[in-house]
């Protein structure tokens, strides 16, 4: 009974015009990512989005420091996650989310003319619900003392909030972000395709119901 119906259900799609096509979509792609490998073994994995109108290069930093919450002026979204030597997933975490960053450490300066396009970097894994967690920067020497920023290593580091305790470790020399091009150009060919099959569907079906039109129309 189910299988008969299907005949009227596309007779009526099609004598009302409706176009028969696929709906295609896909969540935004992050504009940047990066990773880095620490001594000890560890390895980090991020990717940042930025805002429209973001220039080539950009100082991202809390202008009320210490207070949080706060809207970033160029940030969109952040993630960041570390794993141990043997590639186990220890924590994730995102500190900006929609804009809104509670992170109040967050530093992020993006150079599109250098090599090393990261020249100052303060990123975490903190979360409300996270405590100890990870962060990297270069801002902060391995003894936790604070230094300007991009004037030592990217050094990692877990923080337990409670204890104020700072635990080093490791560090690398570089950090590189990569740029990821939006998949428009995909999208659409499947989506021309999709509509291109849809019409001649659509054309072959008209020319085998036609004269049901006004039967179907009239349910």
């Amino acid at each position: 009974m189910k299988i008969k119906k299907l005949p009227v259900l596309l007779a009526m799609m099609t004598c009302s015009s409706i176009p028969f096509v696929f709906a295609v979509s896909s969540a935004q792609a992050a504009d940047f990512t990066f990773s880095a490998n620490f001594s000890n073994g560890y390895l980090a994995k991020g990717l940042f989005a930025t805002k429209s109108d973001t220039p080539p290069s950009f100082s991202e930093i809390n202008p009320n420091f210490p207070s949080v919450p706060f809207t970033t002026q160029f940030l969109q979204s952040t993630s960041l996650s570390i794993f141990d030597s043997t590639n186990t997933l220890l924590q994730s975490g995102s500190v900006v989310i929609n804009g809104i960053s509670t992170d109040a450490f967050l530093r992020l300066d993006y150079d599109s003319s250098l090599t090393a396009n990261l020249p100052a970097l303060n990123i975490s894994t903190e979360t409300p619900s996270q405590n100890p967690y990870y962060f990297i920067g270069n801002n902060v020497y391995s003894n936790s003392n604070p230094v300007p920023p991009g004037s030592t290593n990217y050094n990692l580091f877990l923080y337990d909030r409670t204890t104020d305790k700072y635990t080093f470790l490791g560090d690398t020399t570089n950090i590189k972000a990569t740029h990821v091009p939006e998949p428009s150009s995909a999208i659409s060919s499947l989506a021309f395709a999709a509509f291109g099959f849809g019409f001649a569907f659509k054309r072959r079906l008209n020319n085998r119901i036609k004269s049901n039109c006004l039967a179907t129309n009239n349910l």
